[in-house]
Order: C-alpha cells, then sequence, then structure tokens
C-alpha cells in the first residue's frame, strides 16, 4: 500500500531501503521474512509511466510493448527525419543538422512533457507573430530590433515543430518511444479514463514524491 517516486534510479533504490526500514521498524512487515504482495513498490517517475502504460494502454488505444530509445539511438532516429524531410526550409536551413537534430529532441521532450502538440504550439505562434507585427514601431516604421529578434526565433521554432511531427510518425511507424512519450500518454490515460486513478487510490495508501518541488 506504499508506493514511492523519485527521479534516479539509485535515488530510487535508497528511498526503497528507508522505507523498508521504517515499515519493519513499525511491524507492518517481518524485517526478516520476504512479502511480495506485501512489500512497498519505489520507482522512478519514468519506470511508473512505462508500468501504467504497459497496464492500461489499450484503454486508449495505445499498445504498452514499444521498444524504449534512450542516447545515441534516440538522436539517429530524430536525425534520420531531419535528413527525410522535404523542406524547403526558410529559417532551420542555415543551421548545421546535427543542432536542427537537437532542437528536434528538445522541443519533442518539451511538448511531452507540457501535454502540448505541434498544433497547438503552431496555432500560439501564428497568433504572436500576428501581435509582434502590429506592435509598436521605431521612428524608421521599423520593428525593434528584440522584436525582429523574437519574430524569427518563433518561425523557426515553427518549422522544428513540423519536423517534431515527421519524428513522432517515424517513432510510431518503428514502434519505438521515449520516457517523454510514456510520461505523455500515462498523464493523458489518468485523465481520461478516471477507473485507473480510482484503481490507484484504492491500491496505495501511502504515496512519497520524492523532490516534488521539482
Amino acid at each position: 500500500e506504499v508506493l514511492g517516486l523519485t527521479f534516479t534510479r539509485k535515488a530510487a533504490a535508497e528511498l526503497s531501503a528507508r522505507v523498508r526500514a521504517a515499515l519493519a521498524r513499525s511491524g507492518v512487515v517481518d524485517a526478516d521474512g520476504y512479502d511480495d504482495a506485501g512489500e512497498q513498490l519505489v520507482l522512478t517517475y519514468d519506470a511508473f509511466a512505462a508500468r501504467l502504460v504497459a497496464d492500461h494502454g489499450l484503454r486508449i488505444g495505445v499498445e504498452g510493448e514499444a521498444r524504449l530509445i534512450t542516447g545515441a539511438a534516440r538522436f539517429r532516429l530524430a536525425s534520420r527525419a531531419v535528413s527525410a524531410a522535404p523542406g524547403p526550409f526558410a529559417h532551420v536551413a542555415r543551421l548545421r543538422p546535427d543542432y536542427v537534430t537537437e532542437r528536434v529532441l528538445a522541443l519533442d521532450g518539451e511538448l511531452a512533457s507540457h501535454l502540448v502538440d505541434s498544433e497547438a504550439l503552431i496555432g500560439h505562434t501564428e497568433e504572436f507573430l500576428r501581435d509582434a507585427e502590429s506592435s509598436p514601431r521605431s521612428r524608421t516604421k521599423e520593428l525593434y530590433a528584440s522584436v525582429k529578434k523574437a519574430a524569427s526565433a518563433a518561425c523557426e521554432r515553427v518549422e522544428v515543430a513540423g519536423l517534431v511531427d515527421d519524428y513522432q510518425r517515424l517513432k510510431r511507424r518503428l514502434g519505438a518511444v521515449e520516457f517523454a512519450d510514456q510520461m505523455q500518454v500515462a498523464a493523458r490515460l489518468v485523465d481520461r479514463v478516471p477507473a485507473v486513478s480510482s484503481a490507484l487510490r484504492a491500491q496505495f495508501k501511502v504515496v512519497l514524491l520524492d523532490e516534488y518541488q521539482d
């Protein structure tokens, strides 16, 4: 009935040992025995999200057996999506392909973490660009340099968002996911299927969120 969540596997191991010791001291579990059903569950946030997707993902049409990619594998896949993009690109064309790939990975992770899709991002950017165009001008009737810079960055982000869509499609086609993808699915799962949240609340009476302020 005790669930502990933290950021790293090392922290999860330390938290699990501390929780186990506290339960043993209080007589809740047998300090000398091993009761799998009675042990605490302590995982990283990513691992817990993966567990929810594996157990309940089909409730919202998501397979829970996708291959997890990290590090170099995700960079290679994103680079593949960038290289295959037809273009033309007015803003990211000036950037090195490796830097564009890094931008794609960063934006993909941020969108997933905030439960925002590229369509919403593009809509917000278009609204910002309209506001920028109608902003006060200098004495020479030009946009101020800071506004021009922000507008250029926004246009670049729209192109990167399109590449993020390409990257996401490639991941789905190859049956690959990242930690951020699993976290996004898990968040949507508990939001759309109340029975999942209810089952978790019924199972776990005590929940420890390590470094919750982060």
